[in-house]
Parts: C-alpha cells; sequence; structure tokens
C-alpha cells in the first residue's frame, strides 16, 4: 500500500463536532466498505485490516475507517452536551454519505449496536446496505457489573450543574480507571472523551438486538464471525445473533474477542466473500430489470 492510497478525511457534522476518518482506495468505486469501531475504541484498530483488504483487493474497492466523536482523532462534544445513541447513528449517517456504489458495513462488538439503532432510525438507506460482517457481536444484553448501572447516570446529573464541574471531572476519571483497570470492553482507549463513554451506557446499559432492528437486517446479506474463546460475549450469543438475522456464521478456533486482529486471514477471507457477494448481485440486477422490462412490454 503506497502513501498516495490513503487519504484523511475530515467529515464535519450537523452539529459542528469534526470526525477524522481515512478513505483507504479511490473516491469512487463499485464498492464501499465502512467499519464501525466499538465504543471506546479508534479506527487504528481497524487497520491491519483494512489494510490487508486493501492489499488482496489491489485497492479497486473503497474503505473508509472512522473515529466516532469524543474517540481518536475526532472532535468532543461540547461540555455539558448529552451523546445518545442516536447522535451516534446520525455520525455514522453522515459518513455513509461519502461511501459510492453499494456500502458494506463492518462492525466490531459494541459497534453491532450502532448497527441494530440505525437500521431502525434510518430504515430506508438501511435497506439499501449491500451487506454487514459483525465480528465478536452478540444481540442479547452484555453482562455489566452494577456500578456500571448506577454510576453513569449519577454523573449525567451533576454535569448539567455548573457547581459540581470539578466533582463530575473527578467522577468521570475514575468511572474510565476503573473499567481500564478491570479490562472491561468499555474501557476507553488513552484520548478517548469518558463522558461519551458514560452517556451511551446511562441510556442504553443493556444493549441488545430489537425486533425492527431484526426485520430490517435479516433482508440484508450479512455474516457473523465469532471467536471459541471470547470472553465478553459467549458462543451462543454469537449463534442467536446469526439466528435473528438469517445470517451466515462461523466460530473461529482459538479467537478471543480481538478476532478481526487476532486472525487478520480469517477476517479477511470474510470480508472479500461477503463484497464478492454484493458484487455478484449488484451485477446481476440490471440484467433482471431489463428482462422485467421486457417482460411487461
Amino acid at each position: 500500500m503506497t502513501h498516495s492510497d490513503l487519504h484523511v478525511l475530515t467529515i464535519g457534522t450537523d452539529d459542528g463536532v469534526r470526525l477524522a476518518a481515512t478513505r483507504l482506495g479511490r473516491s469512487a468505486s463499485a464498492a464501499t466498505l465502512v467499519y464501525v469501531h466499538a465504543l471506546g475504541r479508534e479506527r487504528g484498530f481497524w487497520s491491519p485490516l483494512a489494510g490487508r483488504v486493501h492489499h488482496q483487493l489491489s485497492g479497486a474497492v473503497t474503505q473508509i475507517v472512522y473515529d466516532q466523536r469524543g474517540h481518536g482523532d475526532s472532535g468532543k462534544p461540547a461540555p455539558r452536551q448529552i451523546t445518545t445513541l442516536r447522535r451516534l447513528v446520525d455520525d455514522l449517517d453522515t459518513v455513509l454519505a461519502h461511501a459510492s456504489g453499494p456500502v458494506v458495513l463492518v462492525a466490531h462488538s459494541t459497534a453491532a449496536q450502532l448497527v441494530y439503532a440505525y437500521a431502525t432510525i434510518h430504515r430506508q438507506p438501511a435497506d439499501r446496505l449491500a451487506g454487514v460482517a459483525f465480528f465478536n457481536a452478540t444481540g442479547e444484553s452484555l453482562a455489566s457489573p452494577r456500578y456500571l448501572h448506577t454510576w453513569p447516570k449519577r454523573l449525567i446529573w451533576l454535569r448539567r450543574h455548573r457547581t459540581f464541574g470539578a466533582v463530575t471531572a473527578v467522577g468521570e476519571a475514575m468511572l474510565a480507571y476503573r473499567l481500564g483497570r478491570t479490562g472491561h470492553p468499555f474501557a476507553p482507549n488513552a484520548g478517548a472523551d469518558p463522558r461519551v463513554i458514560i452517556d451511551i451506557l446511562s441510556t442504553h446499559p443493556g444493549f441488545g438486538l430489537h425486533a425492527k432492528a431484526a426485520e430490517v437486517l435479516s433482508r440484508i446479506p450479512a455474516v457473523v464471525l465469532a471467536g471459541e474463546k471470547d470472553t465478553v460475549v459467549p458462543l451462543q450469543h454469537a449463534v442467536g445473533l446469526a439466528d435473528a438475522l438469517r445470517a451466515d456464521y462461523d466460530i473461529v478456533a482459538g479467537a478471543g474477542h480481538h478476532l478481526p486482529r487476532t486472525h487478520l486471514e480469517r477476517a479477511t477471507d470474510t470480508i472479500t466473500t461477503i463484497v464478492d457477494h454484493t458484487l455478484r448481485l449488484h451485477l446481476e440486477r440490471p440484467a433482471h430489470a431489463a428482462e422485467n422490462e421486457r417482460g411487461r412490454a
């Protein structure tokens, strides 16, 4: 991969927060892969996989990786602004406006919740998705310690009152430290804004796949890749997600919760397969449309 294959993007949102993104490959191509990182991670998580896919497909497919607000190089929300899942979904929709051709979403871990919400909130655009690849994802609630059901709500209440600013800052830092010390999947990377994680946890402590999202996503080609030794997402949750979405699934022997990084070859094979399927369907549709037109003539 050469330097000319990488293009840094700055994507503006309707509330002024700037999203940092990187595009690999052409600005316009026959299909676009858009990678969505988990809560607390950043777009660099996808760099090895996106680079390998770029090499395997000779740069013919556009790939976009981006940092969600409050993560990585993206801007942070205003001091007292509450970040909702709807806000993150609208950001994703803004990023997708930079895609060309059929779009395949690639999501890891809790990023699946963003895809579920997108399918519910932006139903028509979601219907136009060409495929989804889920890595280490679940359609059920993740087990969380009790403090994650109480601390976030209290911290948001404190944030709304200027007089508690110092106390709020300490509380947010302590929660981020506690998540990191225990190795919790929601633990923010260095530089991530803990407020965004706190906000999402306060409004969606359990997550989960809802019936409306399953209805939309079951019409889209999807694949679920699970790690045999994933200690965050039980295997039965991954299998349940695949069943709910009528998706293909595979269990990778020896893989843990960071399958896209530890098992690059399997992850690459999964993505190239779904891209191949997407392009074949896209190429067949014009022929079917022409046949239908002749049939009506």
